[in-house]
């Protein structure tokens, strides 16, 4: 008896399943496999990559004030943001000019660990940084 409900229950759900339809199959109308775009796919970086390197500020004028509370500096594996140090632990491409980077900050007698996107502009002059909060400001690349 069990056999028999354990069968009629696995016939049940192919019967569910939808099975293929010959006839779409034959025109051509079969629902094709998505493919995958790898140039899409994330990839995890060892440092941050070079165009991302530099000092970043909000204008030419504070770009040149050591004080700047908006001053960025980039290197391939340390960040320093105005009162704070950051090592990146993990870095990943999320598309060509766009990273996702888990930091290890010490700063002001604390550390913690944060996750920031950095988002270049196609020139690469202006490099957007969006908080876990949703902010988000934007530097320009100051001048060496």
């Amino acid at each position: 008896m069990y056999r028999i409900a354990t069968i009629a229950v696995l016939l049940s759900l192919a019967a569910c399943s939808g099975g293929s339809d010959p006839a779409a199959e034959e025109d051509g109308d079969a629902p094709m496999a998505a493919e995958s775009d790898p140039a899409a796919e994330p990839v995890v970086l060892n440092a941050v990559p070079e165009p991302f390197h530099g000092r970043w500020d909000f204008s030419e004028d504070t770009c040149a004030d050591p004080a700047s509370e908006m001053r960025l500096d980039i290197a391939a594996d340390l960040i320093t943001y105005y009162e704070s140090a950051a090592i990146p632990m993990t870095v990943t491409e999320t598309e060509p000019g766009a990273l996702t980077v888990v930091h290890s900050f010490s700063g002001e007698g604390e550390e913690w660990e944060e996750t920031l996107a950095y988002e270049l502009s196609e020139d690469g002059d202006r490099l957007t940084v969006h908080s876990p909060d949703g902010s988000m400001s934007i530097r320009m690349r100051c001048p060496n």
